[in-house]
C-alpha cells in the first residue's frame, strides 16, 4: 500500500504544473520588452527588410557665379557661403539601398564685387531659394560588419530649382579709375542688371556620407556633396561706360555648382524586420560560446 502511496503522490507532483500552465502559455513567448529590445539592437541588423525615415539636414552650401570678363580687372565673382537646411523622407532596402526626395531652401547666387575699393563694394542676388530632390544611395563600406550598423555611403541626385520671372534689381555706380601712374583719373560708370531666369533650374549631385545608428530609431549623418549647375538660374548683366573707352560688357551666370558639407538626423518611423531570424542569431550565437 505504500508503494501505491507514493505513485499516487508521485504523479499528482507531475500534474500540478502542467495544469497551472494553460496551453497559451506555453507556447506564449515570455514579455521581456527590455530583452527583446537589446537582441533587435545588437542582433537585428542584417534582418532589416526595410524602412521608412524621415530626416532633417543642415548643410553649408557654397557656389559661385561664371563670369566672363572682368573688365581689366575691375570687377571679380565671389564665392558665397551660406548655411541652409532641408527636410527628405526616404526608403531604405536592406540597409544597403535607400531612396529619397524632399525639399531643402537652397538659394542659388550670383555676387559681384568691385575691386580696389575700400570698403570693398560688392552685389549680391538670389533666386526664389526653393530647390526639390530626388535622391537615391548605395551602401559602399560597412565599418560595423556583420550588423550594417554604420558605414560610408555613396549618392548621387538631381534638384530642380523653379523660378519666377522678376527684376531682382538694378545698380548704378560712379568712380573714377586710375589707368597708370602719370595719367589722369578716368570717370567711368558701373550699371548692373540682374534677373532671374523664367525657366526652371536643374542641378545634378554626387557626394559621399558616413552614417552611424545611434538606436533603433536614429541615425546620424555627415556629408560632402559635389553639384554642377545644368542651366542659369540668375544672371548679372554689366555695362560698364568711361570717357576714353568704348561701352563695355559683362555678364555672371549663376547655375548653382559648387560644394555642400552636411549633417542629418534621420528618424526611422516604420521598419520591417525578419523576427524569427533574430532568435536563431541568439541561438547560434549561445551555441558557440557553450562550445
Amino acid at each position: 500500500m505504500i508503494k501505491y502511496y507514493l505513485l499516487y503522490v508521485l504523479l499528482g507532483l507531475a500534474v500540478l504544473p502542467v495544469c497551472g500552465q494553460g496551453v497559451t502559455d506555453y507556447y506564449q513567448l515570455p514579455e521581456n520588452g527590455q530583452q527583446y529590445k537589446r537582441l533587435l539592437s545588437r542582433y537585428g541588423g542584417p534582418q532589416v527588410r526595410d524602412r521608412w525615415y524621415v530626416s532633417l539636414e543642415s548643410f553649408v552650401r557654397t557656389d559661385r557665379a561664371q563670369l566672363d570678363n572682368s573688365l581689366n580687372g575691375l570687377i571679380q565673382s565671389d564665392p558665397v557661403g551660406k548655411a541652409s537646411w532641408g527636410v527628405v523622407v526616404g526608403w531604405a532596402y536592406h540597409e544597403r539601398w535607400m531612396v529619397e526626395g524632399g525639399y531643402s531652401r537652397m538659394p542659388i547666387h550670383t555676387q559681384m564685387s568691385i575691386t580696389n575699393t575700400v570698403p570693398t563694394v560688392s552685389f549680391r542676388y538670389s533666386n526664389d531659394q526653393n530647390a526639390f530632390v530626388l535622391r537615391g544611395k548605395r551602401l559602399l563600406l560597412s565599418t560595423s560588419k556583420p550588423w550594417l550598423r554604420s558605414g560610408f555611403w555613396v549618392s548621387g541626385g538631381m534638384w530642380v530649382a523653379p523660378n519666377t520671372t522678376q527684376q531682382e534689381g538694378v545698380v548704378s555706380i560712379t568712380g573714377k579709375r586710375y589707368s597708370g601712374r602719370w595719367e589722369a583719373p578716368e570717370m567711368f560708370q558701373l550699371t548692373t542688371q540682374t534677373t532671374t531666369n523664367a525657366q526652371t533650374a536643374t542641378l545634378a549631385e554626387l557626394g559621399a556620407e558616413y552614417n552611424v545608428r545611434l538606436s533603433n530609431a536614429l541615425d546620424l549623418g555627415l556629408s560632402v556633396r559635389k553639384l554642377w549647375g545644368l542651366a542659369n538660374s540668375v544672371t548679372t548683366d554689366v555695362t560698364y561706360t568711361a570717357n576714353r573707352s568704348a561701352a563695355q560688357q559683362a555678364q555672371l551666370q549663376g547655375a548653382g555648382s559648387g560644394m555642400s558639407y552636411g549633417l542629418t538626423l534621420r528618424y526611422n518611423f516604420a521598419v520591417r524586420r525578419a523576427l524569427s531570424n533574430v532568435l536563431e542569431v541568439q541561438g547560434k550565437s549561445k551555441i558557440s560560446r557553450i562550445r
